[in-house]
């Protein structure tokens, strides 16, 4: 993994409609838990690491809440630092039930039914990504 702000990128082919496989990655990891909690961003990289055993960009991140927010399947607090699924994400979510990787069959197709995703420019303060994939590494250091 490259360091924190290094311009890493991930390449994630566009789901039809254009959502992208990282909204639904982000996706998966804000709406990891049954039943739905709030998440830190330190802890969405967490799951998103553990999910997709890749640590997410900031780009993927912004992009995909703002996407997810515009279409009504989360909230998202940065000032609080907290992430959680809205009711109609739940739903969503209701439709992953097997292991880590099922939401990579679950979650596209229901992004697809919602047409075309909205860009929002969502955006986090500065540094406040960083902060949370350096807290991420030190918490969880990755490969133990």
């Amino acid at each position: 993994m490259n360091p924190p702000g290094s311009g890493d990128q991930h390449e994630h082919p566009a789901v039809t409609g254009g959502w992208l496989m990282s909204d639904a990655w982000v996706f998966a990891a804000i709406a990891n838990d049954r039943p739905a909690r709030a998440h830190t961003l330190a802890e969405i990289i967490a799951i998103a690491d553990g999910i997709n055993h890749a640590v997410l960009t900031e780009l993927e991140l912004t992009t995909a809440v703002g996407r997810l927010l515009s279409a009504g399947l989360i909230e998202a607090d940065a000032a609080a630092d907290r992430y959680r699924p809205t009711q109609a994400g739940s739903a969503i979510r209701r439709r992953w039930r097997h292991g880590a990787f099922g939401w990579i069959d679950a979650i596209p197709p229901q992004l697809e039914r919602l047409g075309a995703p909205r860009d929002t420019g969502w955006s986090l303060p500065p540094g406040t990504f960083d902060a949370a994939v350096r807290q991420y590494l030190a918490r969880w250091p990755r490969g133990t």
